[in-house]
Order: structure tokens, then sequence, then C-alpha cells
């Protein structure tokens, strides 16, 4: 089975399509299911089974239009913020498309936790700039103008993507990002500060998607 994510590798999304499917009863290295503990120990879940593959698709519209040609079986988008309440990219994906080939058979919800990380060794007061995806942004806004108001804001489509690029001098060395702690670490960045989030009960609820087929069945 092919499951899509919103996303790259060390997203929130991945981890939330990897619960899912540890809640499923796929063999980890983590054998505790409770739903709650999933919610707090996300970062660090490896899917053993080779009946699995879990691929990065980088937003809800490569999601979706991977699931209408049938080149996954399953996707998974965020659909809705704690804090920052709807997820537009994933809403406005979905009214691109003929969603109505599309169903969302259950949702998961995670616990978010943001992390600021810079290039590698920067100091944060040389940092100009703070990019993340616009949720993020949303989520960690009173945070940031109390501790890092001189960095500007710059949207950008994946946060572990965008941790990825810029340890690879994709961006300025005085660019910072937010992101998951294990995105941020996986690319050599400094960690400037943990859980940044404006709510620390912040969470994500994730759609799982399939596709309809014409005859009404799920694929």
């Amino acid at each position: 089975m092919k499951i899509g994510y919103q996303g790259d590798i060390g997203s929130n999304s991945e981890a939330a399509a990897k619960i899912y499917y540890l809640n499923n009863n796929i063999k980890t290295n983590n054998n505790d299911t409770n739903n709650d503990d999933d919610k707090n120990n996300n970062n660090n879940i490896e899917i053993k089974s080779k009946k699995y593959e879990f691929i990065p698709l980088l937003n809800s519209i490569n999601v979706f239009n991977k699931l209408m040609n049938e080149e996954i079986d399953v996707g998974v988008a965020a659909i809705k913020n704690s804090i920052a309440g709807e997820v537009l990219e994933t809403k406005n994906a979905l009214m691109t498309i003929e969603s109505n080939f599309i169903s969302m058979i259950t949702t998961i919800t995670i616990s978010i936790h943001h992390c600021l990380f810079t290039f590698k060794n920067r100091d944060i007061k040389q940092c100009k700039v703070v990019m993340s995806h616009p949720q993020a942004l949303k989520q960690t806004k009173k945070v940031r103008k109390q501790k890092f108001s001189w960095l500007s804001e710059l949207e950008i489509g994946d946060q572990a993507k965008a941790a990825k690029d810029l340890s690879e001098g994709k961006y300025p060395s005085d660019y910072a990002v937010i992101c998951r702690k294990n995105a941020g670490e996986a690319s050599g960045l400094t960690l400037i500060e943990e859980n940044i989030e404006d709510d620390p009960s912040n969470e994500t609820t994730f759609g799982i998607f399939v596709k309809i087929k014409k005859n009404n069945t799920i694929t």
C-alpha cells in the first residue's frame, strides 16, 4: 500500500500518517499504541513493515492529484489546527479537483510542537527572516512577537523541506526556520528554542483520504 502525505520527510503529516498506521496494528519499534501516548511520542516512529510505502508529496494538491490518478492508495493532509483553525491549503486543494471522488474515511489528531532553528552555529540575533508554513507562523505568532520580534516572516510550502534547503545553502544563512525537532536535527541545523507554539496543547487534525471509484467503491 502506498500512503502519500502532505509534506516532506520529517513533517507533521508524515508523523500523522505513521501514527495512523501504527494504530492499525502495523509493527513498529514502539509497542505502545495508546492514542494519548501517540500524541506525545510522534517524533521517532519507524515503520518496519515493507507492505507500506510512505511517500512525501509536499502539498495537499499533490496528494489529491495522486489519489485521483491512483498513484497512491491513501492520502494524508492537515485539515484543522486548534490554534490557527481550518487549513486553507487543503480546503483549496479539494476545491480544485473532482472532490466528489475523494472521501475522508477518518481523522487523526496529534500534538504539534514547533522548534526554531538557524543555519549551522548561526546566532539568532544575526538572523533577519524566519520561514515556515503559514500554519506554523500563525501557531507561533505570540511567542515570536515576545522573543524574536525583529524577524520578518516568510511563508513557505513545507517546514521539513525548508529546513533541508536551509542546511544546503538554498536560503541565505541569516534565515531561520520553524519546523519539527527531528526535521531540524536531521538537517544539521542549530536548535535555538523548542516548543515555541503559543498554546502547549496545540494540536492538528489530519484527514485520511481515499478515492471513490465511479461504482461507489473505495479503492
